[in-house]
């Protein structure tokens, strides 16, 4: 699905996308990366993060809307890359934009293009707790990164009230559990972290691995 030019506007960069850029450039950390693209590119704040963080790295946009100006128009389901022509790849609130059914299918060409790492992020609407203070990283690591809370009362999920989604994580018949196991169906591949925005839960991480 298409997302207008018109929803990137002022209102559209808030401060927790922009948490969620500096998320995407720290999962590179570590990483050495001459070519890298982004699938979705908005208002393409990335394009200019990741030439001033990798000033020698080549930056690739692709969108299946022109009327953004990516340097490639294409589906996630058909990219025009060959196999592993890519050192890593960012799709970001993306993937919610095409009907579940479709999910493994894009990740599988998303993992098919890139060589060393993938990073997607799904809105997650699941309960979720943290708990910080001056020591707790140490004590109670896993409460610090935060804690997806048993969704009792799951709904089922409305296309009509959030705009341009098909689906998002925590909703019913898309648990966090469900989406881990559809990503770990795909072969050659490992998730090495997850984990949700402190600041805004509803962008859930997902750093993956291609085993070469």
């Amino acid at each position: 699905m298409k997302t207008k030019k018109e929803h990137y506007s002022e209102v559209y960069l808030s401060n927790t996308r922009w948490l969620s850029y500096i998320a995407q450039i720290a999962s590179l950390e570590g990483i050495k990366i001459n070519k890298i693209a982004e699938i979705g590119i908005g208002p393409n704040v990335m394009n200019f993060i990741v030439k001033k963080t990798y000033p020698n790295c080549k930056f690739i946009t692709i969108d299946i809307n022109p009327d953004l100006k990516p340097d490639f128009v294409a589906s996630v389901l058909k990219l025009p890359f060959q196999k592993n022509e890519l050192d890593a790849t960012f799709c970001c609130q993306v993937l919610e934009h095409i009907p579940y059914e479709m999910f493994v299918p894009a990740l599988k060409e998303i993992v098919r293009i890139t060589k060393k790492r993938v990073v997607i992020s799904i809105p997650d609407v699941t309960p979720f707790f943290y708990l910080r203070f001056r020591g707790s990283r140490r004590l109670f690591n896993k409460l610090w990164k935060g804690i997806n809370l048993p969704h009792l009362f799951a709904t089922k999920f409305n296309k009509e009230t959030v705009d341009q989604h098909f689906w998002e994580i925590g909703y019913k018949g898309y648990s966090q559990r469900r989406i881990q196991t559809d990503i770990n169906s795909i072969e050659g591949i490992k998730i090495v972290d997850q984990f949700r925005l402190i600041e805004g839960p509803y962008w859930h991480f997902f750093y993956i691995e291609k085993q070469i």
